[in-house]
């Protein structure tokens, strides 16, 4: 099959044809290395924050308790809407898997249909996220006050909660624009089983982010 029309290329379809192959899938993985990095050296940050707010703090001269511990770990309870969210992105990184899929089998009709799901699970995972953050937030958030009404300072990493959801909500919004002008292009019969490297690249961000929410939601469920 001859090369797409010029005028269909643009930021999201093959328009660099005369790099090597395999150029856009290695900067890709660079670039998801270098967010995984970030992520999970923010994720070790906070978990030698909460060990070390695991013991009280005396001092070492009267024995008097300066800062009280936190609480235990795996104390701080998980909304349901983030288990409901887990399994709703894992639905998804299926469903784009089937798009990537279809769209090497010259499968149109299929591929449409599979991103267009993914897009509406991915809106389905930010309208149960949102929420659901809040509301852990606000649960480390009562844990910190209460602390500090023992005259304690406040051990319970709050910050480090905060930084990490905030590291989450700009990978996924970095994940679901894409996504959308991917499936926008879809739609407009943009890719066939020739071209189609901007799907398989929203289909390597989309499972990393996978991967990052599962990390997250693992170690918030077991240290948070």
């Amino acid at each position: 099959m001859s090369t797409p029309p010029s005028h269909k290329r643009g930021f999201f379809e093959d328009r660099h044809t005369h790099l090597p192959q395999g150029t856009g899938a290695l900067g890709m993985w660079l670039f998801l290395t270098a967010l995984g990095i970030l992520f999970a050296s923010s994720l070790c940050a906070y978990l030698v924050i909460r060990l070390m707010t695991l013991e009280d703090v005396t001092d070492p001269v009267t024995g008097e308790v300066v800062r009280q511990a936190g609480p235990a770990l795996g104390s701080i309870p998980m909304p349901w809407g983030l288990w409901v969210s887990t399994a709703v992105i894992l639905a998804s990184s299926f469903t784009i898997h089937l798009a990537l899929r279809a769209i090497r089998q010259e499968h149109q009709a299929v591929f449409r249909r599979c991103l267009l799901v993914t897009s509406a699970l991915a809106a389905l995972f930010l309208v149960i996220q949102i929420p659901s953050l809040i509301a852990l937030l606000r649960e480390h958030l009562a844990y910190r006050e209460q602390l500090s009404t023992d005259a304690s300072l406040g051990l319970m990493p709050y910050g480090m909660v905060f930084f990490l959801i905030l590291i989450h909500a700009l990978h996924l919004i970095g994940g679901v624009i894409p996504l959308g002008v991917v499936t926008h292009h879809a739609w407009r019969n943009h890719y066939d089983h020739e071209s189609h490297n901007p799907v398989r690249y929203i289909a390597m961000y989309w499972h990393f982010l996978d991967i990052v929410w599962l990390c997250l939601f693992a170690g918030l469920l077991l240290i948070g």
